[in-house]
């Protein structure tokens, strides 16, 4: 399972596919499940490897789904703690707490950790400033790729892919793209053109305001929408004052990690882990595509609606249960409410 488990891993990573490594960290009797049992979770809630049945399924899945719309690695603990309370789960920092109230025997901690495909580094052109940006972004992280229709290799670092097709270097641009037209004088029309045309959310052209501003209307001129042409930074990189090619690259790059983690659903709803405990809330957004999942009205579970057994249906409305036990505590509730 283990070999099984990190083949898999592998091929995702290789295929840029984000999915979340689900790990169990405690388990408390009579739970079967044992700490180190791992299993992959993938965008669509298919989940490979075993952390547990029953109610454990649909809160992985959801929390997973949850993980991977913010980026952030999170703790799940179910009848693991005091966290939870009868109406639902509560979140504590990056601590999720399920009360599970309707099987109260044993409990689990599982650590769910979103992989993310590493951000690309589209970089036009084999400049100084493209060759200094080649070494500094795959330093950091980036997946890079040199595209110029004559660049020798051997001016890049082992790891930097080269190619000599610029829109095939662009063809596969997507939100975790970053490019730099940094052409600089060689092909500079085409290279923007392409940039501006492809799916990445940021193109840095690396130019004077005065040449960029021609650059823009030339390429408008030969037909790049004026919406696509809006998002274009000139010139490219944060102001630090610097002149030198390798200086250049590094304000270049530091903008480029300042809009990465600028995303607002990321680090920007931390909780300090002092907090109190408060409901846990979540968007229908994360919501795992392959599954339908319902809340518990009663110990707050999700529930997937595919697979639910324990249903209780009020006019057009259909209420889903996780387990027998909830679904009478709720219709005793509903009786008791009418007298």
């Amino acid at each position: 399972m283990t070999v099984d488990i990190y083949t898999e891993v592998a091929a995702l990573r290789a295929a840029r596919t984000p999915f979340v490594m689900a790990t169990v960290v405690a388990s408390y009797p009579p739970q079967s499940v044992r700490p180190g049992a791992k299993a992959i979770v993938r965008a669509d809630g298919a989940i490979q490897g075993w952390v547990g049945g029953g109610c454990v399924q649909p809160v992985v899945r959801q929390e997973s789904a949850d993980a991977l719309a913010d980026g952030r690695p999170r703790l799940v603990r179910m009848n693991a703690g005091t966290g939870g309370t009868e109406t639902g789960a509560t979140s504590h920092g990056d601590v999720r707490e399920y009360p599970m109230t309707c099987q109260g025997e044993g409990g689990i901690e599982i650590y769910l950790e979103p992989v993310l495909a590493a951000p690309r580094l589209v970089l036009l052109g084999h400049t100084p400033v493209v060759q200094s940006l080649a070494r500094l972004g795959a330093e950091v992280g980036f997946d890079v790729i040199v595209a110029s229709a004559a660049v020798p290799p051997d001016l890049f670092p082992p790891g930097v892919r080269v190619m000599t097709d610029i829109p095939a270097a662009l063809a596969s641009a997507d939100a975790t793209t970053y490019v730099v037209v940094g052409t600089m004088g060689a092909g500079d029309e085409a290279a923007l053109a392409a940039a501006a045309a492809s799916a990445a959310p940021y193109v840095g052209l690396v130019a004077s305001r005065k040449k960029a501003r021609y650059l823009i209307d030339y390429v408008r001129a030969e037909g790049v929408a004026a919406e696509r042409l809006a998002r274009v930074k000139f010139p490219a990189g944060l102001d630090l004052g610097g002149m030198s090619a390798s200086e250049i690259a590094l304000s270049v790059l530091a903008e480029i990690v300042q809009r990465r983690y600028a995303r607002p659903n990321v680090g920007s709803s931390a909780t300090s882990a002092s907090d109190s405990p408060t409901p846990l809330q979540r968007s229908a957004a994360s919501r795992p595509a392959a599954q339908a999942l319902a809340r518990d009205p009663i110990c707050g579970m999700p529930v997937d609606t595919s697979t639910a057994r324990y249903t209780v249906v009020e006019g057009d409305q259909t209420l889903y249960f996780c387990c027998p036990g909830c679904r009478t505590a709720y219709l005793r509730r509903r009786a008791e409410s009418a007298t």
